[in-house]
């Protein structure tokens, strides 16, 4: 990383940035992590500023827990998704979460072990087909799928 001109929001205006590493450690749902931080420090007041190639500081701490929990990446827990044909709104509904909690966990937040064991889980095809059974009927029409993904076809509906 180089130095460069970036937006101090405590300047409130751009100012000169060099970068800066640092270790620093974090408790994640019962992990303890210890994390290498790069970012930038605004050369005007110290205010440590996010690199605007990569603005989110806490993404390597949540790598860094997932990697330490075994929990699943934001994509996994889309791909579990997409595979069910359910929109957020009713993957969340058929899991008894919110749908704002289905798109945090789909856009960096980590799950715990409670909740990657419940999404892990739902992406069997039994369990699936038996979650759209209980909690179907909780579902509005336009959030069923229009067609059944082969994930929730039963071996005799073919």
């Amino acid at each position: 990383m180089m130095a460069r001109t970036l937006f101090c929001p405590r300047c409130f205006c751009e100012r000169n940035a060099s970068p800066i590493e640092y270790d620093d450690r974090f408790e994640i749902h019962g992990y303890t992590l210890d994390v290498r931080i790069h970012a930038y420090e605004c050369s005007a007041c110290g205010e440590e500023l996010a690199d605007p190639d990569d603005p989110d500081l806490m993404r390597p701490v949540h790598e860094a827990y997932r990697l330490a929990s075994g929990t699943l990446a934001p994509d996994e827990v889309r791909a579990i998704r997409e595979r069910t044909g359910l929109s957020q709104v009713g993957f969340a509904t058929i899991l008894g979460m919110s749908p704002a909690t289905v798109h945090a966990f789909e856009h960096g937040r980590p799950l715990n072990i409670k909740e990657d064991n419940l999404i892990r889980l739902a992406g069997l095809p039994g369990a699936a087909r038996f979650l759209l059974a209980l909690r179907g009927h909780l579902l509005r029409p336009g959030q069923r799928p229009a067609r059944m993904p082969p994930m929730l076809k039963r071996p005799a509906d073919d």
